[in-house]
């Protein structure tokens, strides 16, 4: 059964309002074009349209209201139809780097007792030679170090690791392409090149130069032949050697035209191989060497250089690099920004490329990893090169370094650099950090911390070993009578106004802010013993920054960390079985801002109290004034008190403010230290006297609270 319906059609004009059966909507668009036809298929049509029971302009009319047709479509021209071009952008031309001069070092010229306290030395050069990121110091005429490299067992006997870069023009041209690919029209894509390291064979120290010689003498030789063949009536004129190994290094890497290979040994470690500078128990005749600061194996170490505060043992220790003809360093930084002096014992001259710590943004644009440590992986894919004329080029500046055998070389914090060989020679560097590298190390935490990556250092346990040994030595600056060097340089640093002071201010803070988002909703507990036991530092399981000062930790591992501020990636349990792992409290904290910046011998009695590494070890510069005076020690004796590890929050300010109850076994010691105090004060005025941004008197005062401090145990 079904139901009959008829459509009327009007004439009056109100074909617009027709409407589409359902199911018949067309669901792409088309276009109606006229076809020309005869007359008889023109009546044909015409009484199809008229058999509708519509006229022509009806239903022209009903075709608006279809919206699926196309009514404005133009027939396409013979031009229009034509294939369209690519757009051709045009490039531009690559600049040639022939005519480039970088701007040289600067090159310093010690004197024999300026040359005697190496940090020191350093030290005046920074605020000439920084802008530059590198400089180089010839030695006094009277240093002649043993090299140890020329002994027969390590010469002939030991061995080592042997690195190949490949430089090969196909590589270059494949990564070309792909960087045209990136829709990049600068011509810094052309500059930027490859090359590949792979493994290569052991070799010893004469094997390896005898390859060198072997390969430069080949490679000068076919030079020649060259250059004879073209002007066989002149005879060839041999450049100078330095000259000429930067511009086949030039050419090398800037555009490669056949494949070469050469070796080298980069970053290979003195404990396994050698040193070339004379250890502990060796020749008598080599005792000056010993025990020299420019000796690179007690350069880290020394008492001005923050890593002796480091109990890693690698960061110590120098590394030796062996090259040959036309070997390079590829751009490197030195991993958390430290200083690095570099000595080179024997062989060709090396040449350095630097920029300044100042540019380093400009060349982490271009190179996101650097070349070096991509070098030292000795992947077998290309890493990037760039020649360091092409990069001063592109508005970077480079400064140029020569270096000699017998010279240091120092390269500043956060400054990037490349080398390259010209011939062979062996180079030895090790790290230091003075005081003035803190900004710097403080700034590659962060930036470690945002690329996840691992720092080779512990910045906290450097900060407060530094700030244990400072508390020291202004102890003793206020209570000895003779001031020594380590002494004066921890005065000048502290202060209101010192850098050293600022910078734990300013960390302090930072912890504070951090810490305050957690004090609510987990729970507190201080650090034992076991936390730093069988491991060098502790790291962060999500962006591996350190946590010597404090950490988060959750029941369901006992070997997995946090950082305050990667909490949630810690683990999903709830924040009921987390806790809060500390070091010290802000309180305490702050105690030791106080002894640092007001300088007060109350506040560094009360730091010594509660740093329980604070007497277990002692500067050389601290015994020794000890010894002088036999009234400081008993002071020191008389307020010893071990740390309570298992204390609770509430509890850490009492003690503190007690001093523990070992202070009241004897009457005697803790009088003592009323007397020091007392016999003492004029020693501190001056001591404030020499510092004009610590006039202000303080209500409480110095005395008065280191008395209360000793009585408290008494009066309970």
């Amino acid at each position: 059964m079904g139901v009959e319906g008829s459509h009327t059609y009007s004439k009056s004009g109100n074909m617009d309002k027709l409407s589409t059966p359902p199911g018949f909507v067309s669901q792409t668009t088309f276009v109606l074009r006229n076809v020309h036809q005869d007359r008889e298929s023109s009546r044909s049509g015409q009484e199809q349209i008229t058999g509708f029971g519509m006229d022509g302009a009806s239903f022209k009319l009903s075709l608006h209201s279809r919206p699926w047709i196309v009514h404005d479509h133009k027939n396409p021209t013979s031009e229009t139809l034509k294939p369209i071009k690519p757009e051709v952008r045009e490039r531009r031309i690559q600049r040639v780097s022939n005519n480039v001069t970088l701007e040289e070092a600067p090159v310093f010229n010690p004197t024999e007792e300026e040359f005697s306290d190496t940090l020191t030395y350093t030290a005046s050069l920074r605020d000439k030679a920084e802008p530059y990121g590198i400089c180089c110091v010839v030695p006094p005429p009277s240093w002649k170090p043993p090299c140890l490299l020329e002994d027969k067992e390590i010469w002939e006997v030991s061995k080592f690791d042997t690195q190949v870069q490949l430089f090969d023009a196909n590589d270059t041209m494949v990564k070309k392409e792909e960087a045209d690919d990136d829709d990049n029209d600068d011509h810094t894509s052309e500059s930027v090149k490859f090359c590949r390291v792979e493994r290569g064979t052991r070799k010893t120290l004469e094997t390896f130069k005898n390859f060198a010689d072997s390969y430069k003498k080949k490679h000068f030789s076919a030079e020649d032949e060259v250059l004879g063949s073209k002007s066989s009536s002149t005879p060839s004129v041999k450049p100078e050697p330095i000259a000429y190994v930067e511009k086949e290094y030039r050419q090398l890497v800037e555009s490669p035209l056949v494949e070469i290979e050469v070796l080298c040994g980069n970053d290979l470690d003195t404990r396994t191989f050698s040193s070339g500078f004379p250890l502990p128990g060796g020749p008598s005749e080599s005792c000056k060497y010993k025990t020299s600061g420019w000796n690179l194996n007690n350069t880290a170490k020394l008492p001005a250089s923050l890593l002796s505060f480091e109990d890693c043992e690698s960061v110590g220790v120098p590394r030796l690099s062996v090259g040959m003809f036309l070997s390079s360093q590829l751009w490197k930084s030195e991993k958390d920004r430290l200083y690095s002096l570099c000595y080179l014992h024997m062989g060709a001259p090396r040449v350095w490329y630097s920029v300044a710590g100042c540019h380093r943004s400009k060349v982490m644009n271009l190179f996101p990893e650097m070349s070096g440590e991509q070098q030292s992986k000795m992947s077998r894919e290309p890493v990037m090169m760039m020649s360091p004329y092409a990069l001063n080029m592109e508005g970077i500046p480079v400064t140029r370094c020569v270096q000699y055998p017998g010279q240091y070389v120092i390269l500043f914090p956060g400054s990037c650099y490349s080398a390259v060989n010209c011939g062979f020679n062996c180079l030895e560097k090790a790290n230091f950090a003075p005081i003035d590298w803190l900004p710097h190390g403080d700034v590659a935490v962060h930036q470690n911390q945002e690329k996840k990556k691992r720092s080779l250092i512990s910045y906290d346990k450097i900060l407060l070993g530094a700030a244990r040994e400072a508390v020291k030595h202004l102890k003793e600056y206020s209570l000895s009578k003779k001031k020594t060097a380590d002494d004066t340089r921890w005065f000048n640093a502290c202060g209101r106004e010192g850098l050293f002071t600022s910078i734990v201010k300013s960390r302090v803070r930072q912890e504070k802010s951090r810490r305050e988002f957690l004090a609510s909703s987990l729970k507190s507990q201080r650090m034992d013993k076991s936390f730093d036991d069988g491991v060098s530092k502790r790291e962060c399981c999500f962006c591996f920054v350190d946590l010597h000062l404090s950490a988060v930790q959750c029941s369901c591992s006992d070997e997995r960390y946090s950082c305050l501020s990667h909490v949630r990636n810690l683990c999903a349990c709830p924040s009921g079985k987390k806790r809060f792992l500390y070091r010290y409290t802000i309180d305490e904290l702050n105690i030791l801002v106080e002894a640092l910046e007001l300088q007060k011998l109350s506040a560094m009695f009360r730091w010594g109290n509660i740093d329980r590494n604070f007497y277990a070890s002692s500067s050389p510069a601290v015994k020794s004034s000890q010894q002088s005076g036999d009234k400081g020690k008993r002071a020191e004796e008389a307020v010893v008190v071990p740390c309570d590890n298992n204390s609770e929050n509430n509890n850490t300010r009492k003690d503190v403010e007690g001093g523990g109850k070992e202070q009241g076994k004897t009457k005697v010691k803790a009088r003592s230290i009323m007397e020091i105090m007392k016999g003492n004060d004029d020693d501190d005025d001056e001591s404030r006297s020499l510092q004009p941004s610590s006039n202000k008197p303080n209500k409480t005062g110095d005395g008065g609270s280191a008395v209360n401090t000793a009585k408290k145990p008494r009066l309970g």
